[in-house]
């Protein structure tokens, strides 16, 4: 077959899709000589489209048949005609966050095979700086609260300004400064760390926390991972799915929201053999499966090359 892989070989900045993109393409020549295999460079890179730093294609150049592999956080975007995929025919759909719809949905509306993934994190030196940052969990050498430090919109602002008259919430926004190892020193002071949906329903900041070990208070997930991540078992639950979870809290009641992560923070927070539990198989899972070697041997588990066939 004639294979183009389109991708972004530098990452667009994110030193793990590099790595993971480029050692997928590297491994396939070597795998595939039968193939003839060219490597596509995206003009631009609008996330939700073909080319987008969190897309990664196989298309077979005689009759358009694509695998895509994606990271990004509205997986329900690869559906969108208008978004530039009416060229492609996706027959696999690997990954993708934030979709509401079983495999078997997927499969009988769109006719594509969906699977879900695994995810790395995005933020440079973040691997190392949980190395050097992570120790045992010892919720009584903790700070008493919750902690969030990131971005404040929609949603999110009376939110904010509900849980932080709370004594056991911190949430801070971006301009209080805390970036690479300063931001995961903060993290790690405290008792439980809290992640909200935004932009996307899974964010860096689960992940982030999940390294450190130190239990995440957020939303129940309606993303699918390749690993299930559990509640209650990977990270405190607060409150119901959001049906719209790549978009805040557009579709609740954020007074609810607020009074369901008080309820649940409350229940928790002394609970130290519970915190315990969740902080150690969240590090767990996060060392087994969410490194980008794991995640590139994923992908050769999961992709059906011969689904590109005519």
């Amino acid at each position: 077959m004639n294979l183009t892989f389109y991708y972004d070989a530098n990452g667009a900045g994110n030193p793990y899709f590099k790595y993971i993109y480029n050692s997928i393409f590297e491994r396939f020549v070597r795998e595939n000589p039968q193939h003839n295999i060219t490597q596509r460079q995206p003009d631009s890179m609008y996330q939700s489209s073909p080319g987008g730093m969190s897309n990664f294609q196989i298309t077979n150049s005689d009759n358009n048949k694509t695998i895509l592999m994606s990271f990004w956080d509205r997986g329900m975007d690869a559906f969108e005609k208008g978004l530039g995929w009416r060229e492609y025919e996706i027959v696999q759909y690997i990954g993708g966050l934030g979709i509401p719809l079983s495999d078997k949905e997927i499969k009988d509306t769109y006719n594509i095979d969906h699977c879900s993934f695994q995810y790395p994190l995005g933020v440079p030196n973040s691997y190392d700086y949980i190395e050097q940052t992570r120790t045992a969990y010892e919720p009584d050498q903790k700070i008493n609260k919750a902690i969030f430090v990131g971005a404040i919109y929609g949603t999110r602002t009376p939110l904010q300004e509900i849980l932080n008259k709370h004594p056991m919430f911190e949430v801070l926004d971006n301009s209080h400064g805390y970036t690479g190892l300063d931001y995961f020193q903060k993290i790690n002071q405290y008792r439980v760390s809290l992640s909200f949906n935004g932009n996307g329903e899974f964010c860096l900041r689960d992940l982030e926390s999940m390294g450190l070990g130190i239990p995440c208070l957020r939303s129940e997930l309606l993303s699918q991972f390749h690993n299930p991540l559990i509640p209650n078992e990977h990270y405190i639950r607060a409150t119901d799915p959001c049906s719209r979870a790549w978009f805040t809290y557009s579709t609740m009641d954020i007074k609810d929201v607020a009074d369901q992560y008080i309820d649940s923070l409350e229940k928790y927070m002394n609970n130290y053999e519970e915190l315990i539990k969740i902080s150690q198989k969240s590090s767990q899972y996060f060392d087994m499966y969410c490194r980008p070697d794991y995640i590139i041997n994923l992908f050769f588990n999961l992709v059906n090359i011969n689904a590109l066939e005519i």
